[in-house]
């Protein structure tokens, strides 16, 4: 689980790196999956029968619900934005049919 959460961390700071204003969605959910890693791994070190657990362990799956709904809501408004930039081209595909009918009708 370590190089694990190593991995992640290089590849949010490589992400951080390279493109500071880019790819915030991505940045989150990596810093998302190492707080989630480091979380799991707390839970791994603490003794099963003490209420601490059973409450981390109700957050945890709080936190994964949450997590599960954000993501499929950035799923939904990804969708709706990929509707409306293809309403927006099929708008620009007829535009250049009419003006290219135009251009056809008053040669």
């Amino acid at each position: 689980m370590e190089k694990m959460i190593e991995k992640a961390k290089e590849e949010l700071q490589l992400l951080e790196t390279l493109h500071p204003h880019k790819f915030n969605y991505m940045k989150l959910e990596l810093q998302s999956f190492i707080s989630l890693l480091h979380s799991h791994q707390l839970l791994d070190s603490l003794p099963c029968t003490s209420s601490a657990t059973t409450q981390a362990s109700t957050s945890m799956k709080r936190k994964r619900v949450s997590w599960r709904k954000r993501e499929m809501e950035d799923q939904t408004k990804k969708r709706k934005q990929r509707d409306r930039v293809d309403v927006v081209l099929d708008k620009a595909h007829a535009c250049l049919r009419k003006i290219q009918d135009f251009k056809n009708s008053t040669t």
